[in-house]
């Protein structure tokens, strides 16, 4: 939560479009008016966010290279080749990594899994991995949520006769890897229809391919054909992790997804959601990022990405619950390393907060594995463009973790600083780098020059999108319910925000571990509110307010009610924080 003043945009409302809708989908002006804000023009559109079901999931073989990649696996197959799958240490390569071992499992393959080190082999494929991968026997690799930069490693994969199949999503270089096959929405020239896919979507696209082309084989003629839909447990938890949009494809994934984690039918889901607290009932995204996947993401920040594939592939409950006990103890130890870090970057920046330059930071205290999560926190609370950097004297190099604000698309802006940098790669709003200790000042210097000319004062400003203003007394469990029929909520498709008139504070007190709780009176009824980590932002006492808020159900001692969970509040008479209607 950003400490700054927020612009509060009002999106505009369409009463026509949303007559239409309630008339046509049978729900409320105000639903019907969130679904405009989320870009759906049409009924038809409407119904389909409303109610698509993995039918829905566009064919896999419209991905470019999407059949000579089932062709190669399907005659490795055949052959009894030896298989490996390379992944990547997040949770998104994780669950990349297990989904491909188990479906190939599945078919009887001769299946092996390589997830390098964080600190030793780092991101992407090793050569030293590959000459390990390739004594082993292995004759076909197939890499997950990786490899789309590699041309020289995956070069020499194929001199030594090791065939090489890329699965990856993240942006493509001018000059591609020479695999066998290159699976990747985001290849300019590949006609899948939606380009946001997670890791692991992709994996999953290509094992129902390969399904798909094993069928027509008869494959299963003796056998019952594996039911795709067990593995949409790990496409969700991947797919969450990795902040993609949640509208498309990946909608339906992690919607479906959600039910499957639900039930907790994977031994290594049930122990992590033990470890984790989390009670029988509904796993909602929020559990999924704040509570699932750090721990899957502590093994491969603190020690080996290893642990968590084998959490989540192992059949053995007494097992699964000592790998989750191993992660949960991680996460501590990555919270720890976080705290630190984040308070000694902190420490660096006092008295820089005001000026409108991005953050780039670096020490050789730093652990590698924790300082992404530490740039997240500092963009968080400073809204600025933020780099941090761990240097080694020893290899005379530094490796960064970059995170980004809204208006900045950091991959563009660091592939304009290519010639400064020894390597990068990433999103948008998130990337790494490799940069030599010696470049790191005239990186930062174009970096800034960079900064400077793309974003402008108002760009270091925090903004929340407002889907509408509305009298509390609108709210109702008709219309929540409603609301939560629009999610999973998550990035691209976020909670439906709303702000208040101006009200009257009745009372208020901080809770909990620094939490501001309100109540709220408003035509002679109370409204409870929670703000989280608000308790120190506010001296509330005898001032008018407007709120921003997510209307949602608490339930207390099996009574269920209406809460307004805060995001945001302004002062009436602030005008520091104006309130405009956007379009």
């Amino acid at each position: 939560m950003s400490l700054q003043n927020k612009r509060w945009f009002i999106r505009e409302q369409n009463p026509q479009l949303c007559a239409t809708f309630s008339r046509a989908l049978g729900i409320s002006p105000l639903a019907a008016q969130l679904l405009i804000n989320r870009g759906i023009a049409t009924p038809e559109q409407a119904d389909f966010f409303l109610n698509a079901t993995l039918k829905d999931l566009h064919a896999p073989h419209l991905m470019k290279d999407m059949d000579r990649a089932v062709e190669k696996i399907a005659a490795a197959l055949e052959k009894k080749e030896k298989i490996c799958i390379y992944g990547d240490y997040d949770v998104d390569g994780i669950t990349a990594t297990a989904i491909m071992v188990l479906f190939l499992r599945e078919l009887n393959a001769d299946v092996s899994y390589f997830l390098p080190h964080r600190l030793e082999e780092g991101y992407g494929l090793d050569i030293e991995a590959l000459k390990k991968i390739k004594r082993t026997g292995a004759t076909l690799l197939i890499t997950v949520d990786c490899g789309i930069s590699d041309v020289e490693h995956v070069a020499y994969a194929q001199s030594q006769k090791l065939d090489v199949i890329i699965t990856d999503h993240h942006e493509p270089p001018e000059t591609l890897p020479p695999a066998c096959a290159i699976v990747n929405p985001k290849q300019p020239d590949c006609p899948f229809p939606f380009k946001e896919l997670a890791g692991v979507g992709v994996a999953f696209n290509l094992i129902m391919g390969l399904r798909k082309k094993l069928r027509e084989r008869g494959f299963w003629e003796d056998a019952h054909m594996p039911n795709l839909r067990q593995y949409l447990d790990l496409v969700a938890l991947g797919t969450v992790a990795d902040i993609v949009p949640l509208i498309d494809e990946n909608r339906i994934f992690v919607k479906i997804g959600l039910e499957v984690l639900s039930s907790g039918e994977r031994p290594g889901i049930r122990a992590l959601k033990e470890i984790s607290a989390i009670a029988d009932g509904p796993v909602t995204c929020d559990m999924v990022a704040y509570r699932l996947a750090p721990r899957i993401n502590a093994s491969g920040r603190v020690s080996t990405a290893t642990t968590g594939v084998e959490l989540l592939i192992t059949r053995d409950e007494t097992e699964a619950l000592r790998l989750a006990r191993i992660l949960n103890e991680e996460n501590s130890k990555r919270q720890q390393l976080e705290k630190h870090i984040t308070a000694e970057a902190k420490a660096m920046i006092k008295g820089k907060e005001q000026v409108n330059k991005p953050f780039i930071l670096a020490s050789p205290r730093w652990h590698q594995g924790v300082i992404g999560i530490c740039a997240s926190r500092l963009v968080e609370e400073y809204y600025k463009p933020t780099i941090l950097i761990t240097v080694d004297e020893k290899t005379g190099e530094g490796r960064g973790s970059a995170r980004s604000v809204h208006s900045l698309d950091l991959h563009s802006a660091l592939k304009r600083c290519a010639a400064l940098l020894k390597s990068f790669g990433g999103h948008k709003y998130a990337a790494g780098l490799t940069v030599a200790i010696d470049n790191i000042p005239a990186f930062i210097e174009k970096f800034e020059g960079i900064i400077r000319e793309v974003m402008c004062d108002d760009d270091f400003i925090p903004s929340l999108g407002i889907d509408a203003r509305i009298p509390l007394d609108t709210l109702s469990d008709d219309i929540i319910e409603e609301i939560e029929k629009l999610g999973p909520f998550g990035a691209g498709n976020p909670e439906p925000l709303f702000c208040s008139h101006d009200l009257r504070l009745y009372s208020y007190m901080v809770v909990g571990n620094g939490h501001l709780k309100l109540k709220i009176k408003e035509d002679g009824r109370f409204y409870d509110a929670i703000g989280f980590n608000m308790g120190s932002r506010y001296d509330l006492q005898d001032k008018e307010i407007r709120l921003a808020f997510v209307p949602q159900f608490n339930l207390w001692q099996g009574i269920k009610s209406i809460q307004l969970k805060l995001k945001d509040i302004q002062f009436s008479f602030c005008e520091t924080s104006p309130c405009r209607v956007v379009a």
